[in-house]
C-alpha cells in the first residue's frame, strides 16, 4: 500500500471518530482541556542521578515538579472518554552538551493498548506507529471496519484535512511510541472529565535516554510518571 493511500486509510478511520459513528453508535464529541504529566520518584531520581535535566518546550510549562501540555486537539467518547489528544509543546532532554526533544505528544486512548506517540525533530520515519495506533482504536471499537468508506464519502473535507495533519505529523519528525499507558481511569463531573494514566516507559524512550546520557541507565518497561487529562467538550 502507498504512502497516499495509506494516509487515506488512515484519515478515514479517523473521520470515523470524529462522526461518531463507532461502536454501539456512540457520540464522539471534540475536547479541549489541558494533559499534566508528573514524573514518577524512579524517573525524576535516575534522571538526576546520571546528570539528565527534563525543561518543557514550546507552549509547554512547568509547574511545581510537573510539566503541563495544553490540548491543541481532541476527540472522545463521552460514555467511555476513549479517544484522540493531541497536545502542543514537549520536552527536552539535556546532558551536558547533548539534547534531545520529544514533542507534539499524542495520546491515543482505548481499551487494551493505549500508548502515547512523540515526534524526534530533526529525524525521520516511524509514521507506521501512528497508523498502527489509529487502527488499532478503530479495531476496539465493533462496526467501523464496515463504516470507513461510507464515512470517508460523507465527510470528504473531514477527510482531507486528516490527510494533509498526519502528513503534516509524520513528517516533522521521528514518530515513536513515548510511552504504554496503562491503569486508565476517568472521572465525570458537571464541567468536563478528568482522565487519568499511568505512563511506562517504551523500548523506543529508553533506547533515546540511555543514547542522551552515554550509558544504560534505563530500560523499558520503568515507571515513567502519571498523566491527569483535564477536558471539556468544544462548544
Amino acid at each position: 500500500m502507498n504512502l497516499k493511500r495509506t494516509l487515506a486509510v488512515t484519515a478515514s478511520t479517523t473521520a470515523l471518530v470524529l462522526a461518531g459513528a463507532a461502536g454501539a453508535q456512540a457520540k464522539v464529541v471534540e475536547l479541549t482541556g489541558t494533559t499534566t504529566f508528573t514524573p514518577s520518584p524512579q524517573a525524576t531520581q535516575f534522571l538526576a542521578t546520571h546528570g539528565v535535566s527534563v525543561a518543557p518546550t514550546g507552549e509547554a510549562t512547568a509547574e511545581e515538579g510537573s510539566f503541563v501540555f495544553p490540548i491543541a486537539a481532541g476527540f472522545g467518547s463521552p460514555r467511555t472518554f476513549s479517544g484522540l489528544l493531541a497536545h502542543k509543546g514537549g520536552l527536552k532532554f539535556t546532558k551536558g552538551d547533548r539534547s534531545a526533544v520529544v514533542r507534539r505528544l499524542v495520546a491515543v486512548r482505548h481499551r487494551g493498548a493505549a500508548v502515547l506517540l512523540a515526534q524526534i525533530p530533526g529525524l525521520r520515519g516511524g509514521c507506521g506507529h501512528l497508523k498502527a495506533a489509529l487502527r488499532q482504536f478503530a479495531a476496539t471499537h465493533p462496526g467501523v471496519g464496515r463504516k470507513v468508506r461510507k464515512v470517508a464519502r460523507d465527510h470528504p473535507k473531514a477527510a482531507r484535512k486528516l490527510v494533509r495533519a498526519v502528513r503534516s505529523y509524520c513528517d516533522g519528525g521521528r514518530v515513536i511510541v513515548l510511552a504504554r499507558l496503562t491503569n486508565l481511569g476517568k472521572t465525570v463531573d458537571y464541567g468536563g472529565a478528568l482522565l487519568t494514566a499511568d505512563l511506562k516507559l517504551s523500548r523506543a524512550a529508553a533506547r533515546l535516554l540511555n543514547r542522551l546520557a552515554g550509558e544504560r541507565i534505563v530500560s523499558a518497561g520503568a515507571p515513567l510518571g502519571t498523566a491527569t487529562s483535564r477536558v471539556s467538550v468544544v462548544d
